[in-house]
Order: C-alpha cells, then sequence, then structure tokens
C-alpha cells in the first residue's frame, strides 16, 4: 500500500477481535485497544505517592485487579462494541474466576502485545518522568 497520508492516519483503524473459549461452550470476545485506551490502561497500573505537602514523591507500580482491568479495557460483542466500564472492575474481580479471567487476559494480552516488560517498562518510566520536586498528579488514579 505504501506511506500513509494525513488523512489515513486519522481514520478510525479496524481492530482485530478475537473470540475466548471460557469452556463449557461458553465464550467471550476481546479486542484490541486504541492507543488512548492502552493509556489510559497503563495509567491505572500505577499510582502516585504523595508527601504531607500533596506533591508527588514517587510513582508505584499498581497492579491491584490487573486481570479485572484489563478484561474490561477489552471485553467486547462481535462487532467490537465494549461491554463494560471501569466501574465493573472490582465487581468482575470479585466474582469471575481466575480461570476464566486468565484466559481472557492471555488473549487481550496477545492482541494488544503487551508483555511482562512494558509493565516494568512504565514503572520505571514514570519514576525517572518524576524527578525533582515536580507537582504534577496526571498519572494519579
Amino acid at each position: 500500500m505504501g506511506l500513509f497520508n494525513r488523512k489515513q492516519l486519522l481514520e478510525k483503524e479496524k481492530v482485530q477481535i478475537s473470540k475466548v473459549d471460557l469452556g463449557s461452550d461458553n465464550f467471550v470476545f476481546v479486542r484490541q485497544m486504541s492507543g488512548r485506551e492502552r493509556d489510559h490502561f497503563e495509567q491505572s497500573l500505577i499510582r502516585s505517592v504523595k508527601n504531607a505537602k500533596g506533591q508527588v514523591e514517587t510513582i508505584e507500580q499498581s497492579l491491584e485487579d490487573f486481570r479485572a482491568k484489563l478484561a474490561v479495557a477489552t471485553l467486547c460483542d462481535e462487532v467490537g462494541n465494549m461491554l463494560l466500564f471501569p466501574g465493573d472492575i472490582a465487581t468482575l474481580s470479585q466474582n469471575m474466576s481466575a480461570t476464566s479471567l486468565d484466559k481472557i487476559v492471555t488473549e487481550a494480552q496477545r492482541i494488544n502485545n503487551l508483555t511482562e516488560a512494558d509493565k516494568e517498562y512504565l514503572t520505571k518510566n514514570s519514576d525517572a518522568g518524576q524527578a525533582g520536586n515536580s507537582s504534577s498528579d496526571s498519572v494519579s488514579n
């Protein structure tokens, strides 16, 4: 096809959708995230720790409900419409078996090219970005 022009770059890209077998004839669909969705998901994996003055002191990796967060960010219907909302994370994490969540997460990681190295890089990159006395809280949860 060749070099993309501005119009092509700004057109909504068709995302990959994948069926995930949960066993007992049950299944769900997961899809690729957009760049913005991936950024929001990654931001949900870090939290800032503030000092008494309210300034960001350190950035920590927060893997709490990681599986449910990724599932919520990628579960969709057969045409790619999202099924869940961020407010569903805790309920999904509490109510769905780890086995089912793992199946969903494994496929979501595969089609979104999300690796353990990505999570480590995110945390390291956030630490570097907060050096000094920055009062920015743009990565807060």
